[in-house]
């Protein structure tokens, strides 16, 4: 535990050190000049993520089966977990359970809310890896890749075809089985996943018939949560309307899926530190748009996340009293 601790605050450190020296290198004279043109406005760029968050919460939403709960309230636990993935780094999962676990006060018992966050986190990431696959094929248009390059990166494009139907096949054949049985033959004991065996084999059956009885659900989280995707680019085209830098849809699209691929690719650092900067650097340069810019760029996005992560925190706090306060009480 301690060996990871340290793991985790070298990797901040490393990722930390990037940063400052991506600043060093773009030149903070040249980042204050980006910023100040700016001035009140950044407050603006607060509304486009409401809209993400408000369509990737009514694809979970459609996770449900039977159980109704409001969109406000899904909306606060959805906000609460995401404080925590946002966070911790564990490629976005570590607020999971805890949005099961809210969902408790609504009356859903915590293997229907897990079922739910299974569901509608699976979905997420299918529904990424399908935005971030029309990303690289626009990205290969708008750099004219011809010859040997196109047909190979076309075939990394389309890994991501087995990779969603390996997801389904693991989650229809039971996911937490397979955990199970992989860890059996490992001869890995963990008492906590051992202890709640049962639990588990009874998620497994519920997200298979999810999968089996609600599939218009289904295809309405997807959509909700494409949409969510999508809707990203309106914060990409805002901030550098704001900027005064001329961007077309295409590379618009571009940014915005491949650097939610470096943010992926970089979570095992806390906070994607540096390594998201560095992404969305590379990314800017490729399409002939300045260091400078992107790393504005990225310094925007940041504080859109702190002030998200802030409110998340805020409503984590209130959540837990709120369930706190009937257990003093029994």
């Amino acid at each position: 535990m301690i060996n990871k601790r340290k793991f985790k605050i070298l990797l901040l450190i490393a990722g930390s050190a990037i940063f400052f020296g991506l600043i060093y290198k773009v030149g903070p004279s040249n980042l204050y000049y980006h910023l100040s043109i700016l001035k009140w406005k950044i407050l603006l760029l607060l509304l486009p993520y409401t809209l993400v968050f408000a369509l990737d919460t009514l694809g979970w939403k459609y996770s449900f089966t039977k159980v109704k709960i409001s969109f406000k309230d899904l909306f606060l636990i959805r906000l609460a977990g995401e404080s925590i993935n946002w966070t911790i780094p564990s490629a976005n999962f570590a607020g999971e359970p805890m949005k099961a676990y809210f969902l408790k006060k609504h009356n859903i018992s915590i293997v229907d809310g897990m079922t739910s966050v299974v569901i509608s986190k699976t979905i997420l990431i299918i529904s990424q890896i399908i935005f971030v696959m029309i990303g690289v094929a626009f990205y290969l248009f708008k750099l004219n890749v011809s010859g040997s390059r196109l047909v190979s990166s076309i075939a990394i494009i389309l890994l991501g075809i087995p990779i969603i139907m390996f997801i389904f096949f693991i989650q229809k054949q039971g996911l937490f089985a397979f955990l199970l049985k992989l860890l059996r033959m490992f001869r890995i004991r963990i008492r906590f996943i051992e202890e709640r065996e049962e639990s588990l084999r009874e998620l497994d059956k519920n997200i298979y018939q999810f999968y089996s009885y609600n599939k218009k659900k289904a295809f309405y989280a997807f959509v909700y949560c494409f949409l969510g995707w999508v809707a990203g680019l309106i914060e990409v085209f805002l901030i550098l309307y704001l900027l005064d830098i001329p961007i077309d849809t295409v590379s618009t699209y571009i940014i915005e899926s491949l650097s939610t691929a470096a943010r992926g690719i970089t979570s095992f650092i806390p906070g994607s530190v540096g390594g998201q900067e560095g992404g969305i650097i590379a990314i800017f340069v490729s399409l002939k748009l300045s260091a400078g810019v992107a790393l504005t760029f990225g310094i925007l996005r940041r504080f859109r996340e702190l002030i998200w992560i802030g409110a998340g925190l805020f409503v984590l706090s209130k959540l837990e009293w709120a369930i706190a306060e009937p257990a003093t009480e029994e």
